[in-house]
């Protein structure tokens, strides 16, 4: 620090040079409350070290739940599995009984009304009838029900049935012929096999065993040499024998069978086969 004389009088004046190298000597204090940056970068490792921990515990939890959601999903579809083949079970007995008892008690009836019987017999026979009539439309809308129930819990294919893709296929082991074949299907909500892919064909072929033929969903009858699908389709991949399909016969041969090596051919359709049928799952 110097000295100045002036006319105002005698004032303290610092050297800047002597100042500048006191700051350099005695370095700036932090002020009070401030973080050394050795600390903060400390404090930084121990935040990130507890959003580690704490994200690690976050996945271990959902991953737990996923476990126990998975788990009771699970269980869920097992539940409906077991639902969607009771029902479908029912189904097919309500069928199985609409179909024989319903013809067994109407064939008894008949017999009944052909006998000479007096008119408080044929009263009662008439009775009879009325109420056979209101079970059979109570056993159809309950089928139609079970039907619907059946359509939205089924899961996988019913008993006796085999799945390839999203279809299910019913092999017979009875022989009928072809419009009697097409009626059986109809009766489960299923149609004669319609073969749409290479790969399908296959399927139906490998189980066919050796000694069996097996009714297809495709016929002309309608329109000789015309083919058409049961379910309307025209007749576009075909997998036809050597020679067929050639209408042999003076009846005709208007129905389409496959054979155990996966070829088609053409038949009378009054001739008794085993047939396929299909239906979606």
């Amino acid at each position: 620090m110097s000295q100045s004389e002036g006319a105002i009088g005698t004032y303290e004046k610092w050297d800047f040079d002597e100042g500048t190298e006191l700051e350099k000597r005695e370095p700036r204090k932090a002020p009070k409350g401030a973080l050394s940056p050795e600390r903060a970068v400390a404090l930084l490792y121990v935040l990130l070290a507890l959003a580690f921990v704490l994200f690690t515990t976050l996945t271990i939890v959902s991953l737990q739940r996923d476990e126990q959601l998975s788990g009771k999903l699970k269980a869920i579809h097992g539940q409906l599995l077991n639902v969607s083949q009771e029902v479908e079970n029912m189904r097919w007995k309500m069928t199985r009984c609409q179909a024989e008892c319903g013809k067994e008690l109407s064939d008894r009836l008949r017999v009944l009304e052909e006998r000479d019987a007096p008119e408080p017999v044929l009263r009662q026979l008439a009775e009879v009838k009325q109420e056979q009539n209101r079970t059979l439309a109570l056993l159809d809308a309950a089928l139609e029900e079970a039907r619907n129930l059946s359509e939205i819990l089924c899961t996988r294919c019913p008993a006796g049935w085999q799945q390839f893709a999203k279809t299910c296929y019913f092999f017979s082991s009875a022989a009928i012929h072809w419009l009697a074949a097409k009626e059986h299907c109809t009766r489960f909500n299923a149609q004669l096999a319609v073969v749409n892919t290479e790969q399908e064909n296959k399927f139906l072929a490998n189980h066919i065993m050796e000694n069996r033929v097996f009714w297809l969903g495709l016929t002309d009858m309608d329109k000789e040499s015309n083919w058409q699908w049961v379910d309307g389709s025209s007749l576009t991949l075909t997998f036809w024998n050597s020679g067929e399909p050639n209408d042999a016969g003076h009846q005709g041969e208007d129905c389409a069978t496959i054979l155990p090596n996966g070829y088609w051919n053409d038949i009378p359709c009054a001739m008794p086969r085993t047939w396929i049928c299909e239906r979606s799952c």
